[in-house]
């Protein structure tokens, strides 16, 4: 067996500071192409509210197709309002249903990681941080 260890650090954070917006459509709050250009197994992923929303609204956050499409597999309608989340840290993938599902979402260099939420977001500021592996 022989094995190799060309590449030492394979892993890595993307950060995005997420400002509130009035839109619900995919993507309104923000989009992120893949910041490496090769699919990327995303294993943890954060929220750290400096202040939430002032309207109720609940936020998704996935990787989807296009930059306008809204996706739920990282954060699935997750509370925002400022009386629930302001100064606090969240982690975050949604839940699994099953055994079965893998724990990891793979975010390949031609998706995008969409934050939309579900009514008026604005008030929000916060942070996102995703840890990933990298796959390739």
């Amino acid at each position: 067996m022989t094995v190799s260890t060309t590449v030492t650090d394979q892993r890595g954070w993307f950060k995005a500071t997420i400002t509130g917006a009035a839109g619900t459509t995919g993507g309104a709050i923000g989009s992120f192409a893949n910041p490496e250009g090769v699919t990327l197994g995303i294993t943890r992923a954060f929220f750290y509210f400096r202040t939430g929303s002032t309207g109720a609204a609940n936020l998704a956050v996935g990787v989807a197709a296009t930059a306008t499409t809204s996706d739920a597999d990282l954060f699935g309608t997750s509370d925002c309002i400022e009386a629930t989340v302001g100064g606090k840290m969240v982690y975050g993938p949604t839940a699994q249903i099953a055994v079965t599902q893998n724990p990891v979402t793979l975010w390949t260099s031609t998706t995008y990681v969409t934050v939309t939420g579900s009514g008026s977001t604005v008030g929000l500021d916060a942070d996102l941080y995703l840890e990933y592996i990298r796959l390739a």
